[in-house]
């Protein structure tokens, strides 16, 4: 039941993306060789400037050869290598190789510059070991941090965009019930009442008056009862009753153990507007049907109407509103849920959503 209208995508980040070193690191890498020799060579500050130069370089040439061979190599390669690898602990491996084996291999080759520099001869093996160990203690903290940095936005973005689904489908929902058409049908129902059935006239305002203070207050909340939606729903339904007559005919069903399930707010009226708009294109008649209810650890929400079907109706739009509300879903309950359209048993047309209870 596709609307016609543009679509405004909603990029949403995947959990975990981002960096994998803190960008910090930058700056503190050529401070870290500073603070250890202070901090951690005893007497550094009694010693003649020639001494202090050597016991500073024998900190900063290891430290800084495996920073600018690690974070390069992060940035750049591991990247799309742990894109590769489907479990945790063959990322875990991958990182465990790389820092072990590529500063062993870093502590070959600048051993000898290390050596000529500081006035020492070190062993290979000992060497290596004070490489392995300035790599862990650099990367492995920095992979946790990063990679909390990195859910957390990733939360944070997915938040965001949940909000943005909604904003859209508000202010949708609003700019709908502000369509020149609607609004002049609805203002011509209640005209044409008024004579007749002035206290139908009267109702048919108010509930119009309903709809208009529904869709301005919903963005100042991201969830609503589902039994205030469904009396959204049933003053919408009114107002179109209204206007179409005995060619409109509706049936709304809450099962009151869902009642209180909190939905995203206006997340019904596009479906229930379309399924209007598909079930009575070029008929005479036409039935929609608004339920929900609870199967299992899931509510389900459908709307119904005994059109001529998904993709049969000869009202065509883009079918953005199916892809839009499939996203909204999807952002506000999680892969778990599920919204989809098939053909209704007997004919017509079954928009079914499909949310986890808790």
């Amino acid at each position: 039941m596709p609307t016609a209208g543009g679509s405004t995508r909603i990029d949403v980040p995947a959990p975990g993306a981002g960096p994998l070193l803190p960008r910090e690191l930058l700056w503190l890498y050529p401070l870290v060789p500073f603070i250890t020799s202070a901090l951690l060579i005893d007497d550094f500050f009694e010693m003649d400037r020639a001494t202090q130069l050597r016991k500073f370089l024998s900190t900063f040439i290891p430290f800084v050869a495996i920073a600018g061979t690690f974070h390069p190599l992060y940035h750049f390669v591991v990247p799309g290598l742990l894109r590769r690898l489907p479990e945790r602990w063959h990322r875990a491996a991958l990182h465990l190789v790389l820092v072990v084996g590529g500063s062993t291999g870093i502590s070959l080759l600048i051993r000898p510059l290390h050596n000529a520099v500081c006035g020492k001869d070190l062993q290979p093996l000992p060497f290596a070991i004070s490489s392995v160990i300035i790599s862990c203690a650099l990367i492995f903290p920095s992979l946790l941090i990063q990679a909390q940095r990195n859910r957390t936005q990733a939360v944070e973005r997915l938040a965001q965009a949940e909000r943005q689904a909604a904003l859209k489908a508000q202010l949708e929902a609003l700019q709908a019930r502000t369509n020149p058409h609607f609004f002049f049908n609805s203002i011509n129902t209640v005209a044409s009442l008024i004579p007749d059935d002035p206290a139908l006239a009267e109702r048919t305002l108010e509930r119009l008056a309903d709809l208009f203070r529904y869709a301005l207050d919903s963005n100042k909340t991201r969830a609503v009862p589902l039994k205030r939606e469904f009396d959204m729903v049933t003053d919408y339904l009114a107002i179109q009753t209204a206007r179409f007559g005995s060619r409109l005919e509706s049936k709304v069903s809450l099962d009151p153990q869902v009642a209180n399930y909190e939905v995203p707010p206006l997340m019904l009226q596009p479906l229930v507007e379309n399924a209007i708009l598909h079930g009575l294109a070029d008929r005479k008649r036409g039935r929609v049907e608004v339920s929900a209810r609870r199967e299992g650890d899931r509510v389900i929400i459908e709307v119904r109407d005994d059109g001529p079907g998904p993709g049969a109706s000869k009202h065509r739009g883009t079918q953005t509103s199916v892809k839009d509300m499939g996203e909204r879903v999807r952002l506000a309950f999680g892969e778990s849920s599920h919204f989809g359209l098939e053909a209704a048993p007997g004919g017509g047309c079954l928009a079914r959503l499909a949310l986890p209870a808790v």
